[in-house]
């Protein structure tokens, strides 16, 4: 059977080695228009074999790697048309502009999101760097070793992390997050007032009242523009949506309004045999129960390893996500998860919340720190559907397991009383994640009397 991967992204790759893995004998293809794959910034953290014995984590993906594993990774090659009914794809070289006509048996594709620049005048001087995702963040870094005043356009966790990465490598940093409170989307504005509060106890200039309006490039740097004043920046760093990269399927596949590739619960889009992954589809967002466009590193990866198992004749169905999402500031970890208060009400749904503080060990032991956490539920299921949680102590995992009981559908009530290993060392007899249930079962109970 022969598989081609439109893409040679890491959700194309991760696609790629699982099947080569699972069924080596399969012919695997891979086209990218790139000559070069860029340098991946995730690593693959999952089992190579998980019937082995003793299994030992696979290495980070790259070309040479799936080629010995048996792929045919054929870089430069730019994707003119795909025919479904005849399951061929039309590619060209780009070296020689040679089009020759491949069959395939199972077509996935993998492109990634481009960028959807702001429309902003200035946007395209040379000091004006745009990033959508991880990647993009880690090229802003090293772009910006020279320079010494940074200005941060966005509100995002990522923006937020280019912030904190920019303020320890010492330099002068701004952030601009264009008229809202700082991480509004993820936090309610308690954690809002407290983030703003450590970044300007560490010297960094947030302004959160105003929007940019234009960039202006003075040649050493960029005088950035708002409807409240001005600010020089050496270089300035800003956030940019991601957008489908999609339009050659126009016709042959069904898309969405956003541009992207409508699939099931399985990877399968609107043509037989064929399946779509990581920037060129959306996902499925539990808490809202609906499709968005939001490609995500952690979803990318499971929509790979789904496409390349129902390629293979498997039928597994993709759980969907939470979005969960975290960043540490200053030393304190924040981290969200579902929905906010505001935005569940927004969505339409009978949303109820609760906020409090504790600390994560009891207070005999020589040092605790506390948390602040939110959890807010459905008022007539009593399900969970958003938490968030900040502290000096690491709680990360704790949003993760809140993200596991609302993919089951949990209730604040087996929130509150689940079972939680108990040892003065790591928390309390009931754990801060329980004394949180525990809270939205109490007013819960006020509230409906």
């Amino acid at each position: 059977m022969r598989v081609i991967i439109i893409g040679c992204t890491y959700a194309g790759m991760t696609a790629a080695a699982q099947i080569l893995r699972s069924h080596p004998e399969t012919e695997v293809t891979i086209y990218d228009r790139n000559a070069v794959v860029p340098s991946l910034s995730y690593d693959i953290n999952d089992y190579a074999d998980q019937n082995a014995t003793r299994p030992e984590l696979r290495a980070e993906l790259s070309p040479q790697q799936l080629t010995v594993l048996g792929a045919d990774v054929k870089m430069g090659y730019l994707l003119m048309s795909i025919n479904p009914a005849q399951k061929t794809v039309r590619v060209m070289g780009m070296l020689d502009d040679q089009t020759t006509e491949e069959h395939y048996d199972k077509l996935i594709i993998a492109t990634d999101a481009t960028v959807d620049k702001p429309a902003i005048e200035g946007i395209d001087s040379m000091n004006v760097a745009l990033f959508k995702d991880e990647l993009d963040a880690k090229v802003a870094i090293i772009s910006a070793a020279i320079d010494r005043r940074i200005c941060v356009v966005g509100n995002s966790p990522l923006a937020l992390a280019l912030v904190d990465a920019y303020r320890q490598k010492e330099k002068e940093v701004t952030l601009i997050t264009n008229g809202q409170p700082v991480l509004h989307g993820e936090f309610a504005d308690e954690y809002s007032q407290r983030a703003t509060k450590l970044l300007t106890d560490a010297n960094v200039k947030v302004v959160t009242d105003q929007h940019v309006t234009k960039l202006a490039d003075t040649g050493l740097g960029v005088s950035v523009n708002t409807n409240g004043g001005s600010y020089d920046a050496d270089k300035v760093v800003m956030a940019a949506k991601a957008k489908p990269d999609t339009d050659i399927y126009k016709g042959e596949l069904d898309l969405n309004d956003e541009g992207a590739i409508v699939t099931d619960k399985f990877m399968q889009t609107s043509a037989a045999d064929v399946y779509a992954i990581g920037g060129s589809t959306d996902i499925h967002y539990n808490p809202t129960n609906s499709n968005i466009y939001d490609p995500q590193a952690s979803e990318v990866v499971r929509q790979a390893i789904i496409a390349a198992d129902n390629v293979m004749g498997k039928q597994i169905a993709d759980s969907g996500t939470q979005l969960s999402v975290g960043v540490n500031l200053c030393g304190t970890t924040m981290a969200s998860v579902g929905l906010t208060l505001e935005r569940a009400q927004q969505a339409g749904i009978p949303a109820n919340s609760v906020m409090i503080e504790d600390n994560y060990r009891p207070e005999f032991m020589p040092t605790t720190a506390p948390v602040l956490m939110t959890l807010v539920w459905n008022q007539e299921t009593r399900e969970i559907i958003g938490a968030q949680m900040m502290s000096k102590h690491d709680i990360s995992e704790s949003l993760s397991l809140i993200s596991l009981c609302m993919q089951n559908k949990n209730t604040i009530d087996f929130l509150g009383m689940y079972d939680t290993m108990f040892q003065p060392n790591f928390d309390r007899a009931f754990n801060y994640v329980n004394l949180l249930g525990q809270a939205a079962m109490g007013k819960a109970e006020a509230d409906s009397e």
